[in-house]
């Protein structure tokens, strides 16, 4: 669902330069880029492999790949010297301390009538798998140490300086799934969020990610993003720049 909530709402937005903070194993920087004619990714992550991943998968897609081995502190993002169109921020915030120095020194690096979009777990989602599992991301290297709720995720955005402009709860097909995945006791990689489980329990999860998604979207799933929300889906823009909404 993030991938069509990311085409639909940067659809007529056009970009040269984007850069993917902790991009995982994902492809939404490709999608940002194929939506907005971008031709240059920047990817910034603390795992090498991930890296090196994103950079075969870019260069076979025709964009032009630039890598950053961090552990994505504000201090290290300080370092940065360019300013970028897209700034994507999938599954991030919620594994640092320090988030709002992020977000701020990330804000910074913004260029003029630029986007970032941010994911972000709900707390209510958050609490509810740590129900279910105690041990839900305890001593997880890069794992969860911050929740977030819909005002303090607003409150953190403004003093960034950023303005949302879409903030939409959304995922439902994740609660379900994580609701199996972390109450079954399965194991994911707290940084990349790759599952190790796999036998019965690994299949089931597969099922239950692929058909509730269908279902919510045959459904409504705004709706159901309303009522099961697993994560915050936010584009932003600086203060002092228009809504695209």
């Amino acid at each position: 669902m993030i991938e069509k909530l990311l085409q639909d709402c940067l659809l007529g937005f056009r970009a040269t330069s984007i850069l993917d903070v902790g991009p995982g194993y994902s492809n939404y920087s490709r999608i940002a880029a194929r939506v907005t004619g971008a031709t240059h990714i920047t990817y910034l992550d603390c795992d090498q492999k991930v890296l090196d991943w994103q950079t075969s998968q870019s260069e076979q897609n025709n964009y032009n790949a630039e890598v950053n081995y961090t552990m994505l502190g504000s201090s290290e993002l300080v370092k940065l010297n360019n300013s970028f169109d897209i700034i994507l921020c999938q599954e991030v915030l919620e594994h640092l301390a320090e988030a709002d120095e992020v977000l701020t020194t990330l804000a910074k690096h913004l260029s003029v009538n630029s986007r970032i979009v941010i994911t972000v777990p709900t707390q209510v989602s958050e609490r509810w798998l740590k129900l279910l599992n105690r041990k839900y991301m305890h001593d997880e290297p890069h794992g969860h140490v911050r929740e977030f709720d819909e005002a303090v995720l607003r409150d953190v955005l403004k003093k960034a300086g950023l303005q949302p402009l879409v903030f939409i709860p959304t995922q439902p097909h994740y609660f379900i799934a994580h609701t199996w995945l972390f109450g079954t006791r399965m194991q994911a990689e707290g940084s990349t969020g790759r599952i190790r489980t796999g036998g019965f329990r690994g299949a089931v999860f597969g099922f239950l990610l692929r058909y509730s998604k269908k279902l919510f979207v045959l459904t409504g799933h705004k709706w159901w993003g309303r009522l099961l929300p697993r994560n915050y889906f936010i584009v932003a823009a600086k203060l002092d720049h228009e809504s695209i909404s």
